[in-house]
């Protein structure tokens, strides 16, 4: 399947729905994401974005769900890129639903 993360996100995103997965585990927020997923889907968003964290208050700083989550996405064939700096940069990724 062709990675569909490389879109270089270079303008600000009308994002229509935001989930803030902070504090989840990984099995809690890959529940929480496919559910937020499906419910935009269900409503007609196009634009969402969903909130990893950057890990900086992680053990050893590193972030636990951003590439669990990215590989959901993969799976479902959702482009997705991350957020421009002012949007939560690598710490939320701009998902496309179509």
């Amino acid at each position: 399947m062709k990675n569909k993360k490389k879109k270089y996100n270079k303008y600000l995103q009308d994002i229509q729905l935001e989930l803030d997965l902070h504090g989840l585990t990984r099995e809690e927020a890959r529940s929480e994401v496919l559910d937020f997923l499906n419910e935009a889907k269900r409503s007609g968003n196009s634009k969402v974005r969903i909130i990893t964290g950057k890990g900086l208050h992680s053990e050893n700083s590193r972030g636990v769900l951003k590439e669990h989550i990215e590989s959901i996405l993969e799976g479902e064939g959702l482009e997705f890129c991350d957020a421009k700096i002012s949007e939560g940069g690598s710490g939320a990724l701009n998902v496309t639903i179509e």
